[in-house]
């Protein structure tokens, strides 16, 4: 896999992982005191040497949630923070999940996971960040709230893209229009969000499109498309310019 940085601002930096089957955006923001490493990608480029090419100062790592494209560089750092409620998503995806991906060489995991609760802030020194938990995309998914900046960091919660919900251990789409709604109480809070994939950044009114698709499909004045994928059949609805996968059982 190739890979590219791009700095957003003197202390923030974007870098993709990419090659012709997978892109991932991983996010490194600096502090005065230590930096926060946003996910891990696939664990196929030299991340560590990256990062420490950026920034000289310690390195934490913060999960958005703990899919296989999220995790993969994740043996590569000493401290890495996963939501409590991901235990069972990091289990499966740092080891059966591998077979999806078989062109990938992965890195063994290692035990250097730090499980926490609630909806903690993370102080980088002179750069608070506030940790939303948004399940939906999977029960322990987050999105982080950079409010100095007006950033939001959605991981899979909200791209500008399909939201898949129909994957082992994703919630219901009414728990993930429960995430949106807190997310949209947020929303004086942020002007963009930088999601994991597809396109960035992304004007917060995506947000607002996932939540009135979501409530079609709750209403049961839409139902998506018949369609059948590496993980398995489910529902496609599309809507303007997003998408919710998603299985007819995890409605409610």
């Amino acid at each position: 896999m190739d890979y590219k940085v791009e700095a957003i601002d003197e202390h923030t930096w974007m870098i993709e992982e990419y090659d012709e089957a997978v892109s991932c955006y991983m996010y490194l923001l600096e502090g005065s005191e230590k930096a926060l490493l946003i996910d891990t990608g696939m664990g196929q480029i030299p991340l560590g040497e990256i990062v420490e090419g950026l920034t000289k100062l310690p390195v934490e790592v913060l999960n958005t949630h703990a899919h296989i494209d999220h995790i993969g560089g994740n043996s590569l750092f000493e401290k890495v923070y996963l939501h409590e409620k991901e235990r069972e998503v990091y289990r499966l995806h740092s080891g059966g999940f591998h077979n999806y991906f078989p062109q990938y060489a992965y890195h063994a995991a290692r035990d250097n996971i730090i499980w926490y609760t609630g909806e903690p802030e993370m102080d980088l020194g002179g750069r608070c960040l506030q940790i939303l938990l948004t399940p939906g995309h999977s029960e322990g998914s987050v999105c982080i709230l950079d409010k100095e900046r007006k950033w939001l960091f959605s991981g899979d919660t909200c791209c500008k893209a399909a939201v898949l919900l129909a994957l082992d251990f994703s919630e219901t789409v009414a728990v993930y229009r429960q995430s949106l709604q807190k997310l949209l109480e947020y929303k004086d809070d942020y002007v963009l969000t930088w999601p994991g994939h597809h396109s960035v950044p992304v004007v917060p009114e995506i947000i607002e499109q996932f939540r009135d698709a979501a409530d079609l499909l709750l209403a049961g004045k839409e139902r998506g498309e018949n369609q059948k994928t590496q993980f398995g059949e489910s529902l496609l609805f599309r809507y303007k310019d997003i998408m919710i996968d998603y299985r007819e059982d995890r409605l409610r």
